[in-house]
């Protein structure tokens, strides 16, 4: 009876899994949310543009390598959190070599530029590194303006974002 539990609980698990598709070219948003469970598209605040600042509309299209090293370009290049000519986050205690995601078409991508999505989530939400599904904007884009959008980071010196700023997620939505 034990046995037929745990396997019929397995299969309530597996049957919510939801596949997530994140291929091919898309638009990166914004989401102004910390919850897998009940963030959606709608509570996007902005989406990257082609230099991967946040934008209040100028939803740039990116595309992911379908082989090694699994990145993502925009027609400005390849993608990155590691390019140091960007501004760090400097109000994180760990922010120094923490820099804005950016990119650029003379930037070679490396493995640990990948970014990739958890089946599961109810919308191929956006993680980078070990299981980091969260990003870190100090401000709102406006219309005429980008901002930076920085990889969240915390230690045991800083459990979250910095005041003032807010935690984010991207949502990746396939256009092709």
């Amino acid at each position: 009876m034990k046995c037929t539990a745990v396997i019929a609980l397995g299969a309530l698990f597996a049957s919510a899994a939801v596949a997530q598709d994140f291929s091919g070219s898309g638009h990166i948003y914004v989401i102004n949310s910390t919850n897998f469970q009940t963030a959606s598209p709608a509570d996007s605040v902005g989406c990257l543009d082609a230099t991967g600042a946040l934008s209040v509309a100028d939803c740039a299209t990116f595309t992911r390598l379908n082989t090694y090293p699994l990145t993502l370009s925009s027609d400005a290049g390849n993608c990155t959190f590691t390019d140091s000519s960007q501004v760090a986050n400097i109000d994180n205690v760990y922010g120094k070599q923490s820099y804005a995601y950016h990119c650029r078409a003379d930037y070679v991508a490396t493995v640990y530029d990948e970014l990739y999505t958890v089946n599961g989530f109810n919308y191929p939400f956006l993680c980078h590194g070990d299981s980091n599904c969260f990003y870190d904007i100090k401000e709102l884009p406006s219309d005429d303006a980008t901002k930076p959008v920085w990889p969240f980071v915390w230690g045991s010196e800083q459990l979250s974002i910095p005041a003032g700023h807010t935690k984010v997620m991207w949502y990746w939505e396939k256009t092709a």
